[in-house]
């Protein structure tokens, strides 16, 4: 039975300043009850059963998870010695999981914090890779048709066709997060698929992919393995990666702004939150986790977040650069 494994550790910068060390941004709720982690894994268990149902997170994260998640058994969660990216991440669940169920097995994983409502078609996204993955040895991915020429997110270039059947392609390039312009030519080319961080793959696959990419990772302790992302360290240079073309709508959590188009919002396209009065705004973000309120009069496309920790006032379109510059204080 293939296996699911959830990758929860990243610290959410871009969230400041609600995020932080002890509330990182898998546990943020956008309908006010499920976090962004029980809804990945509530999710998951509407395909998987709950025993073949993994997280793997760091050491400081693995009681946040468990408070998180109070059904996960200890032996589904995997817990890093400290941070390491996530080439890391996933190596240790893949050698973890090699150990007991062979290099034969397959294995899924997917991020904490991404949002998917259209369950249908992830399933069935999913089980064309599960499928592609047990047919050949290629290390497979999820690519999400856009939608809007998106700056926030990276990409993937279709090469040709794998399996016609299976919507799968050979993945012909990786491309950073573009500008606008860029993001535009993309859109256009159909060539272009956002990268959705979804990956599926045999374990013997992986680690003998590994050995060519990343041989460091079979020789060096965890404390002495590079922060590399799976991406630079595996995916970028393998010549056996492949594709799955999707519609599903499927979104990175990246920021406030997506947080905003994201959540639900009442009739005027505000998204409100905690002790706060407002009038005459609209198509604005406004959260409050401090004490003291909120007013907001006459205002639009505003982002609006108020905790002990700061106060972010920004214009919409401008949540990742004012992340940015939060990494200074």
């Amino acid at each position: 039975m293939p296996k699911a494994i959830i990758m929860a550790g990243g610290p959410g910068e871009r969230f400041w300043p609600l995020t932080h060390k002890k509330f990182p941004k898998y546990r943020i709720r956008l309908d006010n009850r499920e976090s962004l982690l029980q809804k990945t894994y509530q999710r998951l268990l509407r395909v998987y059963p709950r025993r073949d149902v993994y997280v793997v997170t760091t050491r400081e994260h693995a009681r946040l998870i468990k408070s998180e998640l109070p059904k996960l058994k200890k032996q589904n969660l995997i817990v890093e010695p400290m941070r390491r990216n996530t080439a890391a991440a996933i190596y240790l669940s893949c050698r973890t999981l090699g150990e007991s169920f062979g290099a034969r097995e397959v294995v899924s994983f997917f991020p904490a914090d991404h949002l998917i409502r259209n369950e249908a078609l992830f399933r069935k996204t999913l089980a064309q890779a599960i499928s592609l993955a047990r047919q050949k040895e290629l290390l497979v991915t999820v690519g999400v048709k856009p939608t809007f020429a998106a700056t926030g997110y990276g990409y993937l270039e279709m090469g040709p066709p794998v399996s016609a059947r299976l919507s799968a392609y050979k993945v012909k390039r990786f491309a950073e997060k573009p500008d606008r312009r860029k993001a535009s030519q993309y859109l256009k080319s159909g060539r272009f698929l956002w990268n959705g961080g979804i990956f599926t793959w045999k374990i013997g696959t992986f680690m003998e992919a590994m050995k060519k990419t990343a041989p460091e990772f079979g020789k060096r302790s965890y404390a002495k393995l590079p922060k590399i992302s799976i991406d630079y360290a595996l995916l970028e240079k393998a010549g056996n990666l492949a594709v799955i073309r999707t519609q599903m709508d499927w979104c990175d959590m990246g920021s406030w702004d997506m947080f905003h188009e994201k959540a639900l919002r009442d009739k005027h396209h505000n998204l409100v939150h905690g002790i706060c009065h407002y009038d005459q705004t609209r198509k604005s973000l406004i959260v409050n986790h401090g004490r003291t309120p909120i007013i907001a009069l006459g205002v639009t496309d505003l982002i609006v977040v108020q905790t002990q920790r700061g106060t972010l006032i920004c214009k919409k379109g401008f949540s990742e650069e004012a992340a940015l510059l939060s990494r200074r204080l």
